[in-house]
This record gives structure tokens, sequence and C-alpha cells, in this order.
């Protein structure tokens, strides 16, 4: 992901000296692709500190800076690819249809569901039992992938999350960045309708 961003850096950059347009927009799926990433853990982070210094009365079970806290961002970087894609799109094509509009709109599709990465923040510096267990729930259900959703019957042991192919198969497949395919194209549609309906009012006036 890390070359695909530097890819598309260097593309964009190429397309700003020959047009001289701003594409500082583009910027924002990768402010929101850190955001999803890092932001739980920075948030369990906080929690933790406010443990520690009196600020937040612990749970009965205690408390401790957990793995998960260091270990989770690749995972939720992983299922949030789609972040990775849409900047590089429109690095490299901003001014495919209404890339602008439609990026704002994939956006938002794929950040609404990481709003339950930030819940488990808490879990992240719980000292409860078990605990591990509820995070790998909620990220399986968060990253399966969009074809075991529609697969009749028991699907394939492939697509379970785990380790090697598996992972990368569950990771290009999970809805995150289904979500926000599907908010790029309500955008582009959106602006399509938008451009003919002022061309069509322009010939008429």
């Amino acid at each position: 992901m890390l070359l695909a961003i530097l890819f598309a850096y260097r593309k964009g950059r190429n397309v700003v000296s020959v047009s001289g347009q701003s594409l500082a927009w583009t910027q924002v799926p990768l402010i929101a692709f850190a955001i999803a990433s890092i932001g739980p853990s920075a948030f369990a982070i906080i929690i933790y500190l406010g443990y520690k210094f009196g600020l937040i009365q612990p749970p009965p079970s205690g408390y401790r800076f957990s793995i998960f806290i260091r270990e989770l961002p690749f995972d939720f970087a992983v299922i949030n690819w789609g972040f990775v894609a849409l900047y590089v799109t429109c690095r490299l094509w901003p001014n495919f249809g209404s890339a602008r509009s439609a990026m704002w709109l994939s956006v938002v599709a794929m950040s609404l569901p990481n709003v339950f990465l930030f819940a488990l923040a808490w879990e992240m510096v719980s000292n409860a039992f078990g605990v591990g267990q509820g995070i790998g729930v909620i990220l399986a259900m968060i990253s399966l992938p969009i074809i075991t959703i529609i697969w009749p019957g028991p699907y394939p042991s492939i697509f379970d999350a785990g380790f090697g192919i598996g992972f990368v198969i569950s990771a290009l497949m999970a809805p995150i960045p289904f979500f926000g395919l599907i908010g790029w194209l309500v955008g582009q549609l959106i602006g399509w309708t938008a451009s003919n309906f002022l061309r069509k009012a322009t010939v008429r006036s």
C-alpha cells in the first residue's frame, strides 16, 4: 500500500505541474485511512492514561496496556485498503467525471463502519478474561468477505480470515472497500445527472 501511495503521489505532482490545478482534496482518503488505522489504538492509549491518572474509573476487572494496541493498527489498515485505492484513483484521474464529489461519498461510506473499530478501544485496555475473543469476533464481522454473504451453503475454508492467502483474500473482499465503491459510483452518477441537467438548462435558455 505504501508503494501505491508513493506512486500516486509522484504521478499527482506531474499532473499539478502540467495543469496547475490543486490536488489537495485528494489527501482526504489518506487522512481517513490514517484515522481508521491508528485512531482506535490512539483512543485506547487515551483511555489507558485516563485510568492510570484517575481521570476515568477503571472497570472491576482492571486494565492493562495490551499487545492489541500495537498490533491491531496493521489489521485495521489491511481491511481499510479501499482508502488507499480511492487515493490512487483520485490522484491519477482527478478529472474523471465528478471525482471530487464521488470521493467524499466514498470516504463517508467507508468511514461509517470504522466507528465499530473505535468501540474496540475499551477492549484493548481491558484486563477481563477472554477479551481477545471479543475483539476477534468484531474484526471477523468487519472483514467478512462479501462473497460469503451471498454464497449458498457453506463457503470454502480459503475465505476464512487468518494468515497467508486466506487473510489476503478476506482483506481484498472485505465489505468496507465495497461500500467505498458504491459511494464512488453513486457520487459519479449524481455528478453526471447534475451535469446533464445543467447542460440541458443552458441549451433551453
